[in-house]
């Protein structure tokens, strides 16, 4: 799996920005679900202070965690309100399993990588209707943009949860090989009075 720390200047004042917005008065508890190297939150640690840090990562390395997080996200009752999914690909595994557990606001960073190199998951075709069709990947980069729309707009509604806000960064360069998100996720009002 292939990590894209190139130019990290956007993901780290995305990041910046919602730590600022959202969490300069409580403690902030990162789920790091992709942490390769870890250098976005070392970095951001030396200016933020972090409650606690949890590292994930598929592959074995020391000072980590081997654990698919899409797991851990798809059980109920993790404590952190800020969640980073800087996948090389796509984020929708994550985030379909974080979405029914939203207990309180959280702050979601996902990493969208362009689907011409790596092809359409089974998610983004689930959300398009296409289930386990195999799809060309010149047709796939067309598709991931209308996937977006649904996955982002559609989906935290049906779990009681909207986007309070929503940024994207751009790296900068005449071609960037990422989409980079950082979102605000609120409960809706009647579900915030319930609990």
């Amino acid at each position: 799996m292939k990590t894209d720390n190139t130019s990290p200047a956007a993901k780290l004042e995305l990041r910046r920005y919602f730590l600022r917005a959202y969490h300069a008065t409580e403690p902030i508890h990162v789920l790091d679900c992709c942490q390769a190297t870890g250098f976005l939150w070392r970095t951001l640690r030396k200016e933020f202070p972090l409650a606690s840090y949890w590292g994930l990562d598929l592959k074995p390395k020391k000072g980590r965690l081997k654990l698919d997080s899409v797991r851990v996200l798809a059980q109920p009752g993790w404590p952190q309100n800020v969640v980073d999914v800087d996948t090389y690909g796509s984020p929708w595994k994550h985030w379909s399993a974080l979405l029914p557990h939203i207990t309180k606001p959280l702050t979601v960073f996902l990493t969208i990588g362009h689907a011409h190199r790596l092809g359409i998951d089974s998610v983004t075709l689930e959300t398009l209707g296409l289930g386990a069709l195999k799809i060309p990947p010149a047709i796939a980069l067309q598709l991931q943009p209308l996937a977006l729309r649904h996955l982002l707009g559609s989906d935290p509604s049906r779990y009681g949860v909207r986007i309070h806000e929503a940024k994207e960064a751009t790296s900068p360069g005449p071609i960037s090989n990422a989409r980079y998100l950082g979102l605000r996720l609120e409960l809706e009002s009647k579900l915030e009075s319930k609990l």
